[in-house]
């Protein structure tokens, strides 16, 4: 069922519920790895942390709005690699990096995702970007099912291994 909504822009003023989100993200994924601090510590401090990689590497936060109530967000900004650092084609060294996806739980599988999605990558046409990445937990099976839906595909996998001290 697909829900009656619109993708805009992110306010000042939404912010408030944006940094509540945040934490809602940020507890989600606490529960698929250790490493994540709880979402009421951080969450502020992220994202002013993800609004200032918007303002200095072209990027976007959008909101997903409906009835003046968000529904989820996404924030997305352009990666570069490094200037000595060839082994990737020089047409793909900048690419559009999606940081955080958020839907509130009611409203998932109704297309509010997707259509932030789009809006994102939107935002990457406009700059002529050619690649648009996404990372997610391994063990986020949800999130790895939604992006491959929406046309995604592995690029790099990382392992790590906790050393026991």
């Amino acid at each position: 069922m697909q829900a009656n909504f619109v993708i805009r822009t992110a306010k000042f003023e939404d912010r408030p519920v944006l940094v509540r989100l945040m934490a809602l993200l940020q507890d989600a994924e606490r529960e698929l790895h250790l490493n994540r601090t709880l979402g009421s510590k951080i969450s502020d401090g992220h994202f002013a942390y993800l609004e200032e990689l918007v303002r200095e590497q072209n990027g976007q936060i959008y909101v997903a709005e409906s009835e003046q109530h968000i529904l989820g967000f996404v924030v997305c900004f352009v990666e570069k690699h490094d200037k000595g650092d060839l082994h990737i084609v020089e047409s793909e060294r900048e690419y559009g990096y999606i940081s955080d996806l958020y839907v509130v739980s009611t409203m998932r599988k109704r297309g509010v995702a997707s259509a932030l999605m789009k809006a994102a990558e939107r935002h990457f046409l406009t700059l002529d970007l050619q690649v648009v990445r996404v990372g997610l937990l391994c063990n986020n099976e949800p999130a790895a099912k939604f992006y491959k839906d929406v046309g995604y595909q592995p690029y790099e996998i990382l392992y790590e291994k906790r050393l026991n001290r």
